[in-house]
C-alpha cells in the first residue's frame, strides 16, 4: 500500500474526526477527567508548543488494567504521537522533558497481568517516550486529560487460548477495593542514576514504604528491619551500636539521600550511624549487595542508600500517629510511647515535606520479670527525636533546587549497672541489675546526635546531559555510658570516664549523565569530602562519685582518647551504560581515588599520659567495574558482575593508645588502601505475584584491615593479611493475594583469612514488644 503525504493524512483525519463528532450522540461523563478528542490531538501536532515539564509518573491499577499518568502542571500541552509496533504501545510526547526526582527514566515490570512493562524515558532533548508492552498482544488504550496530567488507560489483550472452565458458584465476584487502586512505583538508583531493577548487573534489595510500615508494627529498629529483609546483611546488635553489622562480611557505606553518614571513625564501638534517622522519615531503602566502585571509599561491603520522604500530591497532606509499647511484659516502667506528625504538599513550583518523630523506650524485663542490666548502649530508657525538612523549588522546566535538613538526637538514662557480686556465687548465674541511676552534672546523659544540611541542584538539559550537583554538611557526636576504669586497669591514670566521639564533614558531588546515543549513556563526575574526627574522654570527680555510691558524675575536664585526624577524599569516575539489544545490557566504568590522612602532631593520650607524634599520609588507587545482564524472557534475567573497591584501615584504632614512641608518619604503613576484587553471578525473576533471586559471590583483598588484640586491655595492630569472602544468597517473595505476602531469604557466607581465621558469633537479646497504636491521616 502506498503511503499518502503527511499533510493529506492529517487533513483527512481532521475531517473524519469532525464528522464523527457531529454524528456522535452526547453522553454523560463517567470519569472526573475528560476524553481527549482526535481533533485536539491532530491540531496540536501541527503547532509548535513550548517545552513542557513532566514532573512525575504514576501507575495505578484499575478494573480494566492500569492507568499511566504523566503528571504535569500543563497537561493540556502534552500531545502524544503514537508509534505502536507489535506488542509495544509507543507514544512520543514532543516538546516535553522529564523532571523526575529519580532521574530521567521510569520503569516498572509486570504492573498487572497481561502487561509486561511500563517504561518512560527521555529519548532526546525534547521528546518523552512512553512504552507499554503487552504480553499476548498490543494493549488497548484510551486517552484522558485532567488537572493532574495526561492519562493513558490500558487494558491488556486477552490471549486467544480459552481459559479452563471454572465451576459455577453462587458467590458473587470480588469487587475492586480501594487498595487495588494504589500507586505502584519502583525506581532503583544503585548506579547513581535511575535504572530498572532488571537491568542492573548485581544483587539489589529495595525496601518500600509499605514494607517499612509492616515491619514497624512489631519493631522500629532499623538495624533489625534491614537484617530481616536483606540477604547477606549481618544480624542486628540490638543496641545503638552498628559498627559490627557487615554486608557480605565487609562494612557497607551508608547514605541518606546520597550523603555519606558513614565515616572512618564509625568502626569505633560508640558510633551508631544506622540510628541517626527515624524510620518514619524514610520513603524507601535501596541496598546494593557487594562492593561498589562508583561510590568510593567505604563501600567494600556494598551500599545502603536511605531515601527520605518526598511530597506526592498537589495539595497539603498531613498525618499523625501515636502509639504505646512495652518491652517488659507490661511491667511497671516498661512502657514507651511513639509520636509522629508529618505534613507535605505542592503549590505551583514549590513543594515541601516536614516530619517530626519522638520515640521512647521503657525499662526492659526478662521472661522471669527481672530487670535487665544496661549493656552496649541499648535502647532501654532512651528517647529519640528526629526532624526532617525539605523545601524544593522548580526553576523553570529544566532546573530544580532542593534544601534538606535532618536532625536526630537520641538520649538515654544510665539507669543502673551490672551487679558484680553475682560472679562470686557458685554455679551459673544470670546477670543482675544494680539499681543505681547516674546523675550527670556539668554534662549530659549518654546521647547519639546527628545533623545533616544539604543542597541538591539538577538541570535536565545542559551540554546534552542531565546534571546533578550536591553540597552537604554533616556533624555527628556520640557520648557513651560512664565506666569505672579502675575495675579493669587499676594502674591507669584514667579513673572515671566515658567516650565522646565527634565527626564533622563537608563535601560535594557533581555528576553528568550524557546521552551519547539512544542506547548509550556516559555517567561522569567527581566526589570530594573533608572530615575532621576525634575522640575524647569526659573526666569526672572521683571523690564525689565514690561518696555518692556511684550516683553523681560531675564532669571536671577531658582528655584525648582518639587523636584528632582529618581525611580528605577526591574521586573521579566515569561509567558507561550500553543497551546492546532488547535482551543484552552492558555496563562498565573506572574510578580514581586520592586519599589524604593527617593526624595532629604532638598529642598526649588520656589513658597512658604519653606523648606521640602525628603526620600525614597520601595514597591513591584506581578501580574498575564491568557487568552484563541478559534478559532471557521479559520476566527472567541473568547477570554477571566484576567490581573493585577500596577502603582505609580504621585510623581511629591506630591513633588510640599506641605504643610508646609512636610516630604516625614513620611507623604506619599506608602505602595503599584495602583493595577488594569481587565476582558475582546471579539469576532473578519477577512475575506478577512472585519474585525470586539467586546469586553467588566471591571477594578477595590482598591487604586486610582487621584489628587484632594481643590480650584484653593490651595494644592492638592492624592485620594487612589477605582475606577471602564467598557465599550464596537466595531470596523469594510470594503474594498469593492482596492480604497475604510471604517471603524468605537464605544466606551462606564464608570469611576466610590466609593467615588468621576468626570465628565470631553474635548473640542478641530478643525482647518482645507489645503495644497499641492509633494512626490518623
Amino acid at each position: 500500500m502506498e503511503s499518502r503525504p503527511a499533510k493529506e493524512v492529517i487533513s483527512a483525519g481532521i475531517v473524519l474526526a469532525l464528522v464523527s463528532l457531529l454524528l456522535q450522540p452526547a453522553v454523560a461523563e463517567t470519569k472526573s477527567h475528560h476524553s481527549i478528542s482526535t481533533v485536539k490531538l491532530l491540531l496540536a501536532q501541527q503547532n509548535d508548543v513550548a517545552p513542557v515539564e513532566v514532573t512525575g509518573v504514576k501507575v495505578t491499577n484499575t478494573d480494566k488494567g492500569i492507568e499511566v499518568t504523566l503528571e504535569s502542571a500543563k497537561p493540556e500541552a502534552l500531545h502524544p504521537v503514537i508509534k505502536s509496533a507489535e506488542n509495544n504501545y509507543i507514544a512520543d510526547v514532543p516538546n516535553a522533558v522529564l523532571a523526575l526526582p529519580e532521574g530521567k527514566e521510569f520503569s516498572i515490570a509486570n504492573p498487572v497481568s497481561g502487561i509486561v512493562s511500563v517504561i518512560v524515558t527521555q529519548v532526546d532533548a525534547n521528546t518523552v517516550r512512553l512504552t507499554v508492552t503487552g504480553e499476548a498482544g498490543l494493549p488497548t488504550v484510551e486517552l484522558f486529560d485532567s488537572d493532574e496530567g495526561l492519562i493513558f488507560e490500558f487494558a491488556p489483550t486477552v490471549s486467544q487460548t480459552p481459559p479452563p472452565s471454572q465451576p459455577t458458584s453462587e458467590t458473587p465476584p470480588e469487587q475492586p477495593t480501594a487498595e487495588s487502586d494504589e500507586t505502584i512505583e519502583l525506581v532503583v538508583t544503585a548506579t547513581r542514576t535511575g535504572e530498572e531493577l532488571q537491568n542492573i548487573p548485581r544483587s539489589v534489595t529495595v525496601i518500600t514504604r509499605e514494607q517499612l510500615d509492616q515491619q514497624t508494627k512489631v519493631n522500629r529498629d532499623l538495624q533489625s528491619i534491614l537484617s530481616n529483609s536483606v540477604p547477606g546483611l549481618g544480624a542486628s546488635s540490638d543496641s545503638q551500636q552498628s559498627f559490627a553489622q557487615t554486608l557480605r562480611g565487609r562494612p557497607p557505606l551508608v547514605l541518606v539521600d546520597g550523603v555519606p553518614i558513614s565515616s572512618n571513625i564509625d568502626n569505633d564501638t560508640s558510633v551508631a550511624n544506622l540510628r541517626r534517622i527515624d524510620v518514619e522519615a524514610i520513603e524507601r531503602i535501596e541496598v546494593v549487595r557487594g562492593l561498589s566502585a562508583v561510590y568510593g571509599d567505604g563501600a567494600a561491603g556494598g551500599v545502603i542508600n536511605i531515601i527520605t520522604r518526598r511530597p506526592t500530591q498537589d495539595r497539603v497532606v498531613s498525618s499523625a500517629e501515636i502509639g504505646v509499647r512495652s518491652v517488659g511484659n507490661f511491667k511497671s516502667g516498661s512502657f514507651g510511647n511513639f509520636l509522629n506528625y508529618g505534613i507535605s504538599g505542592k503549590q505551583g513550583g514549590v513543594d515541601f515535606v516536614a516530619s517530626f518523630t519522638r520515640d521512647s523506650f521503657g525499662k526492659p524485663f526478662d521472661a522471669e520479670g527481672d530487670r535487665i542490666p544496661l549493656f552496649g548502649d541499648a535502647e532501654a530508657e532512651s528517647a529519640s527525636i528526629n526532624f526532617l525538612g525539605k523545601l524544593g523549588f522548580q526553576l523553570g522546566s529544566q532546573q530544580r533546587l532542593q534544601i534538606t535538613a535532618n536532625y536526630f538526637n537520641d538520649d538515654q538514662n544510665q539507669y543502673g549497672d551490672y551487679d558484680l557480686t553475682v560472679g562470686a556465687i557458685p554455679g551459673i548465674q544470670k546477670a543482675r541489675l544494680l539499681d543505681r541511676p547516674v546523675d550527670f552534672v556539668n554534662s549530659s546523659d549518654p546521647f547519639n546526635r546527628g545533623t545533616v544540611i544539604q543542597f541538591d541542584y539538577t538541570h535536565n538539559n545542559i551540554l546534552n546531559s542531565q546534571l546533578q550537583a550536591q553540597a552537604y554538611y554533616r556533624q555527628t557526636k556520640t557520648a557513651a555510658t560512664l565506666f569505672d576504669n579502675r575495675l579493669f586497669d587499676p594502674d591507669s591514670i584514667l579513673d572515671i570516664g566515658r567516650s565522646v566521639v565527634k565527626a564533622e564533614r563537608f563535601g560535594g558531588r557533581l555528576q553528568l549523565d550524557t546521552a551519547l546515543s539512544n542506547n548509550l549513556n556516559l555517567l561522569w563526575g567527581a566526589d570530594y569530602s573533608s572530615e575532621d574526627s576525634k575522640g575524647d574522654y569526659d573526666l569526672f570527680d572521683v571523690a564525689e562519685f565514690d561518696n555518692s555510691n556511684g550516683r553523681i558524675a560531675r564532669k571536671i575536664g577531658s582528655s584525648i582518647r582518639i587523636a584528632p585526624f582529618t581525611t580528605k577524599n577526591l574521586g573521579l569516575f566515569s561509567q558507561v551504560k550500553w543497551e546492546a539489544s532488547e535482551k543484552v545490557f552492558l555496563s562498565g566504568g573506572v574510578r580514581y581515588e586520592n586519599i589524604n590522612v593527617s593526624v595532629v602532631d604532638n598529642w598526649v593520650d588520656g589513658q597512658t599520659a604519653l606523648s606521640y607524634r602525628g603526620g600525614e599520609k597520601t595514597l591513591d588507587d584506581v578501580v574498575f567495574n564491568a557487568g552484563v545482564v541478559y534478559k532471557a524472557t521479559p520476566t527472567i534475567s541473568f547477570f554477571a558482575n566484576f567490581a573493585q573497591g577500596f577502603s582505609l584501615p580504621n585510623i581511629s584504632r591506630i591513633v588510640q593508645r599506641p605504643q610508646a614512641g609512636f610516630n604516625f608518619a614513620e611507623d604506619v604503613e599506608l602505602s595503599a588502601p584495602q583493595k577488594v576484587d569481587s565476582y558475582e553471578l546471579g539469576i532473578r525473576g519477577q512475575w506478577n505475584n512472585f519474585q525470586a533471586s539467586l546469586a553467588g559471590f566471591y571477594s578477595y583483598s590482598s591487604l586486610g584491615t582487621t584489628v587484632q588484640f594481643e590480650d584484653f586491655g593490651s595494644d592492638f595492630r592492624i592485620l594487612r593479611a589477605p582475606q577471602r569472602n564467598y557465599g550464596i544468597e537466595l531470596a523469594a517473595d510470594w503474594q498469593p493475594s492482596d492480604k497475604w505476602k510471604l517471603g524468605k531469604s537464605a544466606k551462606s557466607i564464608f570469611d576466610a583469612n590466609t593467615y588468621i581465621k576468626i570465628t565470631h558469633l553474635q548473640h542478641g537479646t530478643g525482647l518482645g514488644e507489645q503495644g497499641t497504636g492509633l494512626k490518623v491521616s
